[in-house]
């Protein structure tokens, strides 16, 4: 036992720095280690906001499944499950439990459409609360009189200038808002027109009688292009659908110089409740602040306006002067009549539901809003 001690001492005594060394090592080791320890004691396993959102739906459809009768019905089309009856419940604990926030409280509003069940999760805490896209762009945008900005006109929200800020990056496409219309739906624009494989194509190619030849029938309800758009909605936003909403497609047809911006000629032909469609020609006038942009043949309808695109798009609207012409707005921003048979951008239009939540973005394009 002496030998051993003795043995200690001198390897102590040859190798004092490295003893040392070795000894802070472990030191700052364990101080680390008990750093990491408190810092988990303290915060748990905290979650995000969104997280949180996530587990008061996943509790609520565990509720609804072993409570049916509480679910909606076409009788009842929406439902609303507060926390409490949740965590009373124990499908869900304290929501301080969750968030590094003792303030929160939350609901889940449950809606009946179509015969299926949507749910939205509601968060209301001291530095979070779940917000809709609308409020967000109503709050955030003043009504204008001048300049770019959102004007209300014909009871809608009308966005209108050369580039307001209402981008809105959607399935990693760069889109416009055009308007929130009168039934709270954020009509919404594809900005860029580059793939041609897809939305490159004639309005309607169809034997017309009156010209004898394939120029084309200038009623959208039964165009070609209404048929190809159908197809994309269904091909490429098949998984975002229920950030959409059916809206009304106003396809009447107008002449070039007629005067009404209100949308009282183009909806005087309407196709109720549809996924897609193009734009009215009177929203691309509307998006004009030329006060001189009064009828299709005014060329100022092409200043101060954000929808001018490099290329040439199609419109929703024929003109009534023809049954083979239809407006198209070419890319300097001059509307003009065309062939219907003629190849342009089909610049399609979305409609976002009223209930679409809102995640982040101030509309500007480097910063365009994004929704969940």
């Amino acid at each position: 036992m002496q030998n051993l001690i003795e043995k200690i001492k001198n390897f102590y005594t040859n190798n004092k720095q490295k003893v040392h060394l070795f000894g802070s090592l472990v030191f700052v080791m364990l101080i680390i280690i008990i750093a990491i320890a408190v810092t988990v004691n303290i915060n748990g396993t905290k979650w995000s906001y969104e997280k949180l959102e996530e587990k008061m739906e996943s509790a609520t459809r565990a509720y609804l499944s072993e409570h049916p009768d509480k679910n909606p019905s076409s009788t009842n089309p929406t439902v609303i499950i507060e926390d409490n009856t949740l965590i009373e419940g124990d499908y869900l604990k304290e929501l301080k439990k969750y968030v590094k926030d003792e303030s929160c409280t939350g609901k889940v509003m449950v809606d009946y459409e179509n015969a299926s069940y949507k749910y939205q999760t509601y968060l209301t805490c001291k530095n979070y609360k779940t917000e809709k896209m609308l409020d967000i762009l109503k709050k955030n945008n003043v009504l204008s009189q001048t300049g770019d900005g959102l004007y209300e006109m014909n009871n809608e929200w009308v966005y209108r200038g050369e580039d307001p800020n209402n981008y809105v990056l959607l399935n990693d496409e760069l889109w416009r808002i055009v308007k929130i219309d009168k039934d709270n739906k954020i009509k919404i624009i594809l900005t860029n027109t580059e793939d041609k494989n897809s939305i490159y194509a004639t309005w309607d190619d169809r034997y017309n009688t009156e010209k004898n030849s394939s120029y084309g029938i200038n009623n959208f309800a039964l165009s070609r292009a209404f048929v190809n758009l159908q197809s994309i909605y269904k091909n490429k936003y098949k998984e975002f659908q229920e950030l959409f909403t059916k809206y009304d497609l106003c396809y009447g047809k107008r002449s070039e110089d007629s005067v009404f911006k209100d949308g009282s000629l183009e909806c005087n032909e309407v196709l109720r409740e549809q996924n897609i469609g193009l734009l009215p020609l009177y929203d691309y006038m509307n998006a004009s602040l030329d006060a001189l942009c009064q009828t299709p043949n005014n060329k100022e309808c092409q200043n101060y306006n954000y929808l001018v695109n490099d290329e040439s798009w199609w419109t929703m609207t024929a003109n009534q002067k023809s049954t083979y012409h239809v407006f198209r707005i070419y890319s300097s921003g001059k509307i003009e009549s065309e062939y219907a048979s003629s190849k342009k951008y089909l610049r399609y239009v979305l409609a976002l539901n009223p209930d679409v939540l809102y995640k982040s973005g101030t509309g500007t394009k480097n910063d365009p809003y994004k929704v969940r």
